[in-house]
């Protein structure tokens, strides 16, 4: 008797969107190469004109979600904007965390005037100390109401005996730049509306479920070279998926430990 090969199982629902979306970039690049309610292999009408058995609806419908998902997935984690902002929330990170260690270490100038004026910024720069580590949107805020109390009265005098005015206007222009990126970007993705990738991967598990099970039950019924190493290429692709699976989630267990004992109290 011949042996039968069957499909591997994969559980996809644990993939992020990346894992999921490489997952189904090879599974399509197999369809090219080997050519609603799931039916048994026993009540699958096949397509004749295709090698595997899968109807061109089900390939097209396939396709189309792909290109959807590949959108969704793209916007999600990258766009112009982003890539702008990223560049100029690090800088004004940095020029926020030199304004308040400045202002700091000036509180114990030797001269009184820069010790006078240093002493007198402290006080309002105060609660913004470690603002550079908030998160974006709460950074952008917390560095306006810095400007807003460097712009108070006596502060630009203060400002100017230590040398920042020029280090402040800086940073009010990085931080006007973040603030115009983040709503441009707001509009463009309004704009340009793009269909969650959940919804988009709830269609495309059931339309590789069909395909998978046509593939499997073309394979059986109509055995070619084609149909047998499709198969054995697609279970191929799914242990390489769970492998890199299981070494992210170990490695990202591996780190959280790590991040975990570092923080723990030293025994005495």
């Amino acid at each position: 008797m011949e042996k039968i090969t069957k499909v591997n199982i994969i559980y996809l629902q644990r993939l992020n969107n990346a894992e999921y979306r490489t997952f189904m970039a090879r599974f399509q690049s197999l369809m090219l190469g080997g050519g609603g309610d799931s039916e048994s292999p026993d009540e699958i009408s096949f397509d004749e004109n295709d090698p595997l058995g899968i109807p061109a609806e089900l390939r097209t419908a396939f396709d189309a979600d792909f290109a959807l998902l590949t959108d969704a997935v793209n916007q999600s984690t990258a766009s112009e904007e982003t890539t702008q902002m990223s560049a100029i929330d690090k800088e004004r990170d940095d020029l926020l965390t030199f304004i308040t260690s400045t202002i700091t270490q000036m509180t114990k100038s030797p001269l009184e005037r820069q010790r006078t004026a240093a002493n007198k910024l402290y006080l309002a720069v105060k609660p913004y100390i470690g603002a550079a580590r908030l998160a974006n949107l709460q950074e952008t805020a917390a560095i306006e109401g810095l400007l807003t109390d460097l712009a108070k009265e006596g502060m630009p005098e203060a400002l100017a005996a230590i040398t920042l005015t020029e280090v402040v206007a800086s940073l009010k222009e990085k931080n006007q730049q973040y603030a115009a990126l983040t709503e441009q970007r707001t509009n463009a993705r309004a704009d340009l509306p793009v269909e969650s990738a959940k919804k988009i991967r709830l269609r495309m598990d059931e339309q590789y479920d069909l395909m998978s099970t046509y593939a499997f039950a073309q394979s059986v019924v109509n055995p070619t070279q084609v149909t047998a190493n499709f198969v054995n290429r697609l279970n191929a692709l799914i242990n390489e998926t769970e492998t890199r699976y299981n070494q992210r989630i170990a490695q990202a267990k591996a780190a959280a430990k790590k991040q975990a004992d570092s923080e723990s109290p030293s025994e005495i």
